[in-house]
């Protein structure tokens, strides 16, 4: 294992990278900006995404890196408007696509899962507190950075499961 990628893939969200050797990182999730109808939205840059993926796995000395890539699966839940389920929906297979396209293996994780595993519940500011913990290296002093938090305990996860085997 040489390189762990973790992958928050909402709008707010981020991919972090965590190396064998070495420090990890993290970069927000490159959005654009779309119009069909006048009204401008946001979605996931795949072209962003993938230029992102490809530079931080070539800037690794190692040979060869073999990149495992963790991606949050990200489910509807009640009260969420079909707007805002349509617009996770791409950004989630938007990730998983760049991903697989570049020929790194990928792998789903439950939210239930890494945050069980990082002791959390649904709040985002213990999240960020325990990135902070881990990785005291990286900036998350900001409440917009629970998603540069969310992507680096994916990682961290990611990283667990592979030692064990899983």
């Amino acid at each position: 294992m040489s390189l762990v990628i973790g992958i928050d893939p909402g709008l707010t969200g981020a991919v972090a990278f965590i190396p064998r050797q070495g420090e990890a990182w993290v970069e927000d999730t490159p959005v654009m900006a779309y119009s069909a109808t006048g009204f401008v939205k946001r979605a996931l840059n795949p072209h962003g995404l993938s230029r992102i993926l490809r530079a931080h796995v070539s800037s690794l000395d190692t040979d060869p890196v073999n990149p495992v890539v963790f991606i949050e699966r990200v489910n509807a839940f009640p009260g969420q408007g079909v707007a805002s389920m349509f617009s996770l929906g791409m950004s989630y297979w938007g990730a998983f696509s760049v991903a697989a396209t570049l020929a790194y293996e990928t792998r789903l994780v439950e939210p239930k899962d890494w945050k069980k595993y990082h002791r959390l519940n649904k709040a985002k500011e213990l999240a960020r507190g325990m990135a902070q913990r881990l990785f005291p290296h990286i900036d998350l002093s900001r409440v917009k950075d629970h998603g540069r938090a969310e992507a680096l305990l994916i990682a961290a996860y990611g990283r667990h499961l592979l030692k064990e085997g899983a």
